[in-house]
């Protein structure tokens, strides 16, 4: 049986009068992805800041690899990696450089930094830009190269906030696939973002948050099962008037219809009179199961 790599507990941060964690309740198994999602300023970097000690808690209790994050935040230090969502790098560097002095300043010896940053430049892509300096290279580029520095440590339990932000569609695919081989290698991940498809297609378990608050914690394929919806059906708003509330979502000049099944689907569509108004059909995800945790499938 795996031990827990996070274990969260009505977790809390304010900051002065406001809270910017309320109460956030959770566990990491060792050796699994974990994915934190939520829209912006749902309380998922504040999160992360208080798992990887760099604030404190305001009330209840974390633990990161066995040690409580309050009295071991030291040992804590060691053992766990961190790519901040806002993270910079020296633009005098090359990307070869960066890697290389970030691992000698977490104590590796000056040869074995050379070889896991000239291995971690390969897997992610930066061959060809290894050698230009920072000031040369483009914002998808950049962030390559800080998610680089966080996997480049192989620590143990690697914390990643939104690291596929700003990537384009085929770098962000790269990206999930080297972070879903070092999750087979053994590494704990936990990740945030606010794209439920990113979420929904790597992560092993999700943990849905909404304004500070822990909603609930499952596999991605279970929250999508649980949805009494199969199908989501994209129209042309004027096109269809007979709605009920709580099955529709309003996007100005378009509709989101959601339907039970196959039958349900058919019933909608033998409402127009000119299909080319449906506009597209969909299978539901995660996404649809986040909004009617929040919302009852309304936004």
């Amino acid at each position: 049986m795996r031990n827990d790599a996070v274990r969260a507990v009505e977790l809390g941060r304010k900051y002065e009068e406001i809270w910017g964690l309320r109460n956030c309740t959770f566990t990491v198994k060792s050796g699994e992805m974990a994915v934190l999602v939520g829209p912006n300023g749902a309380g998922k970097t504040t999160t992360v800041k208080v798992l990887t000690t760099i604030l404190k808690p305001s009330k209840g209790k974390a633990e990161v690899l066995g040690m409580d994050i309050v009295k071991d935040f030291k040992k804590i230090r060691k053992r766990i990696a961190y790519l901040p969502q806002g993270c910079r790098i020296d633009l005098n560097l090359t990307p070869l450089e960066t890697i290389k002095w970030s691992l000698v300043a977490r104590g590796l010896s000056l040869a074995e930094a050379n070889l896991q940053s000239k291995k971690w430049i390969e897997l992610m892509g930066l061959s060809n830009c290894k050698d230009r300096t920072g000031w040369t290279l483009s914002g998808g580029e950049i962030r390559r190269v800080c998610v680089a520095m966080a996997l480049a440590t192989e620590a143990e339990l690697i914390f990643l906030d939104e690291p596929t932000a700003g990537l384009d569609v085929e770098t962000r695919h790269k990206t999930w696939k080297i972070l879903r081989e070092a999750v087979k290698e053994g590494v704990t991940i936990l990740l945030t973002t606010h794209d439920m498809t990113e979420a929904e297609t790597i992560a092993d378990t999700a943990i849905l948050i909404n304004e500070g608050n822990t909603l609930i914690q499952e596999t991605p394929q279970k929250l999508v099962k649980s949805l009494p919806y199969q199908y989501k059906i994209i129209v042309r708003k004027d096109e269809f008037k007979a709605l009920s509330s709580s099955d529709i979502i309003d996007l100005g000049d378009r509709l989101i219809l959601y339907a039970e099944d196959s039958k349900a689907v058919e019933t909608l569509l033998s409402q127009f009179n000119d299909l080319t108004n449906v506009l597209a059909i969909n299978k539901t995800g995660l996404e649809d199961a986040y909004l009617r945790l929040i919302h009852g499938i309304k936004p």
